[in-house]
This record gives C-alpha cells, structure tokens and sequence, in this order.
C-alpha cells in the first residue's frame, strides 16, 4: 500500500495539489539548508524529484514559488492557532494557552520551518509582497494576543500593568525563542520555549497562570 501511494505522488497521475506541496515542501527544505540565493528551480526540482518543467507548469518563476511558500506557512500557523482558541471555550486564559502551544508544537516550530521565516522575515523590507502577505496573518494574531491579554487584565482586575504593552512583549518573546531556537537547537527544546512563554505569563498574571 505504501509504495502504491508513493508511486501516485512521484508518477504521472498525482494530483495538482499533491505536486503543488511537493514543491512547497522542497522550497522550504531547499531554503532552510541553502538560503535564499542558494535556492533555484533546480534545487527545488532535485528536492521535489521532479523535473524543472513541472515547478515551471505549477509556478511561473522562482519569485512565485517563494510567495506561496510563504503564503503556506502563514496559513497553516493561523488556521492551526485560530482553530486551538476556537475549541479552548470562551475563557481568555485558555485561549491564551492554547495560542501559545501552538506557537511550539512540533509541526509548527520545526527547526527548517523556523529559519525559513526567519529566511522571509530577512527580505521582507526589500519584497513588499512577503510582508503583505506575513502582515495579513500576522495582525490577526497580534490583535488576538492584544485582546486575550486585555480581557484577563479586566477578568482578574490587574490594575497595575498595561495588558497591552504585556501582549507586545509577549509576541516579542516568542519571535526571540524561535531565533534563539534557530541558533542554538541543541541546547533548546520546545518545552523549554514553551515553559519560558508562561513563566512570563504567570509573572504577568499570577491569578490565571502557574509557574511551569
């Protein structure tokens, strides 16, 4: 049964969406291990195993091919957190958790995964069409960090903190585990991500958040 499924993605009747994301998925191996400018329709065919004229039927250049790279990623990381705080209830602090999990779950923050955004994040201010497309998953989380934090600040009456500049920081550190998880993989794990994310929390609301 296996080989047959290998077969149908690797031979003549796979489907669009399966060639698709076996380009998709060649593109972000291609560019965690070679970078941007080491990454080409031939190492992206050579990965997928494919010849370069079906990256070309499936993408029209190499600019394309980044873009919806890009555009998987972002996708999948939002419907992968929105769907977490859709089935936590309607309480803020498990929304909040659930957001945060997902942030470090292991087909989230994958080390390749990892230094391909970083790899976009790096062009964004040079290709505006990365950074639109970021942007327009990006603030959706934001705004639902910002949210979440301003509703537990007002559920536990936190009179001394700014919820808001507490989400901001929030987002920053995880932006700033994942870079550091890039560095240095073998002395960080996602459970110490994790771990470190709702230290802060329970510094910053001790009344819904627990040491880990």
């Amino acid at each position: 049964m296996e080989e047959n499924i290998t077969t149908a993605r690797n031979g003549r009747t796979a489907s669009k969406e399966v060639r698709r994301q076996q380009l998709i998925d060649a593109t972000i191996e291609s560019i965690s291990t070679q970078g941007f400018s080491g990454t080409t329709i031939a190492t992206v065919s050579k990965g997928a195993n494919l010849s370069q004229g079906i990256v070309n039927f499936h993408f029209t250049n190499k600019e394309t091919l980044f873009i919806e790279t890009l555009g998987y990623l972002a996708t999948e990381h939002y419907e992968r957190w929105s769907t977490a705080v859709e089935k936590a209830g309607p309480d803020a602090a498990k929304q909040l958790i659930a957001l945060v999990d997902v942030d470090f779950d292991a087909t989230i923050a994958t080390p390749k995964k990892i230094a391909v955004w970083f790899a976009f994040w790096g062009q964004a201010k040079q290709r505006p069409s990365y950074l639109k497309v970021h942007n327009n998953f990006d603030r959706q989380r934001t705004k639902k960090i910002n949210q979440l934090c301003n509703q537990i600040a007002k559920d536990g009456a936190y009179k001394d903190i700014d919820p808001d500049s507490r989400a901001r920081n929030l987002v920053a550190l995880i932006d700033g585990i994942w870079l550091n998880y890039l560095l240095y993989p073998k002395s960080n794990t996602r459970k110490q991500a994790r771990n470190d994310c709702f230290s802060y929390l329970a510094g910053t609301f001790p009344n819904h958040f627990s040491q880990p």
